[in-house]
């Protein structure tokens, strides 16, 4: 039924700048409908869906509710939403970096051409076995397999990085079973979460 309906992309974020998942569904500036109903949304999550310009549309979870499927309606999401603005793609909203820890930085008014590598990068190892083996032989596990190996190219380069990681949740956003337990780890090569100092750029 809900494939009649014009259906975007959206961006789970939770409140720390993790990706949840990335959920197919209906949108409009008050609510959102979402037929996948193993999707995991909270209140003070943020919606996202990327507009044709590249820019993120960004909308504050209110109030999510689950509907059991009644005759013709299967069940489904239906989230009150509150329009937060539109952002570049990864900053603002959720994706502000909160910076804290022996590693920390934060560069206001300046560049800084310094790396931080934080973190065991063997996770990106687990994580390809974990898809190599979870996953049968296919295009799009070799997709995966190669998404992995660029983001840890990118480790220490921070708009590489974030830009490597949204491409693998997007390219994984059908087998979140699978790479889901890793994700809080990759994302902390990056400083998430970490509370403490908020720099909201991502210079």
């Amino acid at each position: 039924m809900f494939g009649r309906f014009p259906q975007s992309e959206l961006k789970i974020v939770a409140p720390d700048g993790f990706i949840r998942s990335v959920e197919k569904g209906t949108i409009d500036s008050k609510l959102a409908i979402i037929p996948n109903q193993n999707a995991i949304i909270f209140a003070g999550d943020e919606i996202r869906r990327t507009l044709p310009n590249g820019i993120e549309e960004t909308f504050e979870v209110i109030d999510p509710v689950f509907y059991d499927g009644r005759r013709a309606i299967p069940a489904h999401f239906q989230v009150k939403i509150s329009r937060k603005g539109s952002f570049p793609a990864g900053t603002g909203g959720n994706f502000t970096f909160n910076v804290s820890g022996v590693n920390a930085r934060v560069n206001i008014g300046s560049h800084d051409s310094s790396q931080n590598i934080v973190g065991d990068k063997s996770i990106f190892t687990d994580l390809k076995n974990a898809v190599q083996t979870g996953l049968a032989e296919s295009e799009e596990r070799s997709r995966l397999v190669l998404l992995i190996e660029k983001m840890e190219a990118k480790v220490g380069d921070r708009p590489g990085f974030i830009s490597a990681y949204q491409d693998f949740i997007s390219a994984a956003a059908n087998h979140m079973t699978v790479v889901a337990p890793f994700l809080p780890a990759v994302a902390k090569l990056l400083g998430w979460p970490a509370p403490g100092f908020v720099d909201t750029r991502l210079s």
